[in-house]
């Protein structure tokens, strides 16, 4: 079985073994890569645009691009990383990048709070709450949606996502305030069970 990440957050051996093969033309290789990070690449798509067509054509064409160079491709520090950077180039690049995604005011006042982060990392915790805020996910402006796919489900750091993302990390760590205190404007129906998990 293909492993991707160890506890470190490192890419792991079996991962750049793949990797490797694959270049070196291995077709069993390539296809193991395909089944096992499109499904996630495939989430993360629909985190950037709701086109579904879009998301296929894009998962293609990264796969297509890749064994057709896969000759002259390095060695990414992590594959997984590296292929989420792929598809959402891919996509940027086939849509209107403005109908994707709000701009940041360029004022816009930053200030991270580690209780909103471990507000949502409760929640997430709690088994009521995952199918709420991936319903609560869908009201999010595309790019806030983006940056908690990559922080919480995909468990990526922040330079990590800035890298994906191609932004500055500053932006990375507004994108996700912002993100969490909507996710907490639209939880405040739950305020009692919010109070209880905070306390617990």
């Amino acid at each position: 079985m293909l492993q991707t990440v160890d506890k470190t957050g490192q890419s792991s051996m079996d991962e750049l073994v793949v990797w490797g093969k694959f270049k070196a033309g291995s077709e069993e290789e390539f296809s193991q890569l395909y089944h096992y990070y499109a499904p996630v690449m495939l989430r993360y798509g629909h985190r950037i645009t709701t086109d579904r067509e879009l998301i296929r054509d894009s998962l293609q064409q990264v796969f297509y691009s890749l064994w057709r160079s896969r000759e002259t491709l390095g060695n990414p520090a992590s594959v997984r990383n590296y292929l989420l950077k792929a598809i959402r180039n891919e996509i940027i690049k086939k849509a209107n990048r403005d109908k994707l995604h709000e701009s940041l005011p360029e004022d816009y006042h930053f200030e991270l709070e580690d209780s909103h982060e471990q507000t949502l990392i409760q929640l997430q915790a709690a088994e009521i709450t995952r199918q709420r805020i991936a319903d609560l996910l869908t009201q999010l402006p595309a790019r806030q949606r983006e940056v908690i796919f990559l922080k919480y489900y995909a468990n990526l750091k922040y330079d990590e996502i800035s890298a994906i993302m191609d932004i500055e990390q500053e932006s990375v760590y507004k994108i996700t305030y912002k993100a969490i205190a909507r996710l907490q404007k639209l939880l405040a129906g739950f305020s009692l069970l919010l109070f209880s998990l905070l306390h617990s």
